[in-house]
């Protein structure tokens, strides 16, 4: 039985890069409807855009702000107009930055949390409705190792990241009765653009970084994007309230 996504209404936030765009064009080649949003990478979103169309699949990229709920409206009345209704949702957006605890400024610990905890609240306002309206569908939240374990000298992310799970956690049965699955994928180090600053700049850095892996290399985008696209499949359809964890074996949590 090959993976079978045949007309998936999907939305992906974050979707212009990284674990996103990989996510972006994995479900897109198996069939999905996927609409991703961006918010400052717009060249990056409509080459990525132009790519899969000019493949033939269905694609539209949207310009929103993860801590806007008006930007989530308009993001899943997009859908809604363009598709007739939108059965998933992959909360992949978010941001990683350093939060000392002796916290001088709060800049950066309010703006990790807007993005990544009280935004996904925005947008859950408007999606889950949506995908109510369409009889069930699949949520899929991207967290972080950082949320079990946490993460010296970046608190407020790791916080961020332990919500999500939570968020998994008390989702799952408020939603189940709905037809809704909620599930989490949680990687660890991945060699991205959000990840560049430690994994590209110095070799010495990587190189101890990359020492922690069993499996001896670092995950790539495209390692998540299979998960994710599991768990939205018919494949995963008695899975909710989990976290997959896709780390290379550097935490094994259970």
């Amino acid at each position: 039985m090959t993976l079978d996504l045949a007309n998936l209404r999907t939305l992906v936030t974050g979707g212009s890069r990284g674990i996103g765009a990989a996510t972006v064009r994995l479900l897109a080649r198996h069939g999905a409807k996927v609409a991703f949003t961006y918010l400052k990478r717009e060249d990056e979103a409509l080459a990525l855009q132009s790519e899969l169309a000019a493949a033939g699949h269905t694609v539209l990229a949207i310009r929103a702000d993860q801590r806007r709920r008006e930007d989530a409206q308009v993001a899943v009345a997009a859908v809604e107009a363009a598709w007739g209704g939108l059965d998933a949702f992959v909360g992949n957006a978010g941001i990683w930055a350093a939060t000392p605890a002796e916290l001088e400024d709060e800049t950066v610990l309010l703006d990790i949390l807007e993005t990544n905890v009280t935004g996904l609240f925005r947008w859950h306002a408007e999606v889950i409705p949506a995908l109510k309206r369409a009889g069930g569908g699949h949520l899929v939240l991207l967290s972080s190792t950082a949320g079990q374990r946490g993460e010296s000298g970046h608190g407020a992310y790791a916080a961020s990241k332990g919500a999500v799970i939570s968020l998994v956690k008390s989702l799952a049965p408020e939603l189940g009765p709905a037809g809704i699955r909620v599930n989490a994928v949680a990687p660890g180090w991945v060699d991205t653009d959000l990840s560049a600053p430690a994994l590209r700049g110095d070799p010495a850095q990587r190189a101890r970084i990359a020492a922690i892996f069993p499996l001896g290399r670092i995950p790539e985008a495209e390692d998540l994007a299979g998960p994710v696209a599991f768990l939205l499949s018919p494949w995963a359809s008695a899975i909710t309230g989990e976290v997959l964890n896709v780390n290379g074996g550097t935490v094994l949590c259970g």
